[in-house]
């Protein structure tokens, strides 16, 4: 089978595609035939070598952390009703490659009836992240936050959870995304390519940050609008607040098994949506990883396969 190895701290484009043998099947886990991995801004920074030391690992490593495929395999002591079920996971040992296998039953998840696979994929890094966010906030219904980075694949659903739970938003992203932000359920959408003195929005109303950009010069750009404020990010570590009475904390976490399955229940609902932004073939990793932080983003980039 293909995998995706990175080798080095040389970027993106030291990235390697490379042939190793399927493990074998142990008695507890399963065989799954790879169809999308997600790509994350996380691969991103690791092959850069900006996560050494929140993210210590010894290369090569295979990339890659969510997946969506068909279970092709079961092990005597898994649950048989897996082989042939659709299902998504998380694979901690990397995830861009053909095939996997799957050994830690809490990271596997089947797919609902009328959920396509690609879209469940994307709740891998987007969903998960935006929900963790969103508990990790306390934000109550009636108040309303500023979202940061709200067109990328966290913020997409951050959005729809924020309208779910009847919380009111401003997004703020490029020009270029203004109705893609408005079609997720924002209430204001500020373009961050424009002044934002001239746009004609109502700060005041605004008790939270939640910044998914992790852009300090934007964040001094929006503090300066706002009065007492909570600033909470996913993106940055550091960051020093410009207003008094403003306050900032960084988080980073997982949420639960049985939150994935109240995700997958949203999707199978239509409460919640994936935005797909395009899929690209695995052998052109390359050009998806670039094209995060090329193009302006509109949801999930998904790698495709068999």
């Amino acid at each position: 089978m293909q995998v995706i190895v990175q080798t080095s701290y040389q970027g993106i484009d030291a990235l390697q595609l490379t042939t190793r043998p399927l493990p074998r099947l142990n008695p507890l886990a399963v065989r799954v035939e790879i169809r999308y991995t997600p790509v994350m801004p996380y691969d991103v920074s690791t092959e850069n070598g900006d996560l050494k030391q929140l993210r210590p690992v010894k290369l090569p490593i295979v990339v890659g952390y969510g997946f969506g495929g068909i279970v092709r395999e079961v092990g005597r002591l898994r649950n048989q009703h897996l082989l042939n079920q659709s299902v998504i996971g998380i694979q901690p040992a990397g995830s861009h490659q053909e095939q996997l296998i799957s050994s830690l039953p809490p990271l596997l998840f089947p797919v609902p009836q009328g959920v396509s696979l690609a879209s469940a994929t994307t709740l891998i890094g987007g969903a998960d992240a935006a929900y963790f966010a969103f508990k990790k906030s306390h934000l109550k219904a009636g108040q309303t936050v500023l979202i940061t980075g709200a067109s990328g694949s966290v913020g997409s659903y951050l959005l729809q959870l924020a309208r779910l739970f009847h919380v009111k938003t401003i997004a703020v992203g490029h020009s270029s995304r203004h109705e893609f932000l408005h079609g997720l359920g924002a209430e204001q959408v500020l373009d961050y390519d424009r002044s934002l003195s001239a746009q004609a929005l109502s700060f005041s109303t605004v008790s939270q940050i939640i910044d998914l950009a992790g852009n300090p010069q934007l964040l001094n750009r929006l503090s300066a609008q706002l009065r007492a404020v909570k600033i909470l990010s996913l993106a940055l570590p550091q960051y020093h607040p410009q207003q008094p009475h403003q306050t900032f904390s960084f988080a980073s976490g997982a949420i639960l098994p049985g939150d994935y399955r109240w995700l997958l229940s949203q999707l199978a609902k239509g409460q919640l949506t994936a935005a797909i932004q395009e899929q690209l073939p695995y052998t052109a990793v390359k050009a998806a990883q670039h094209h995060l932080g090329d193009a302006h983003a509109a949801g999930r980039i998904l790698l495709t396969y068999n």
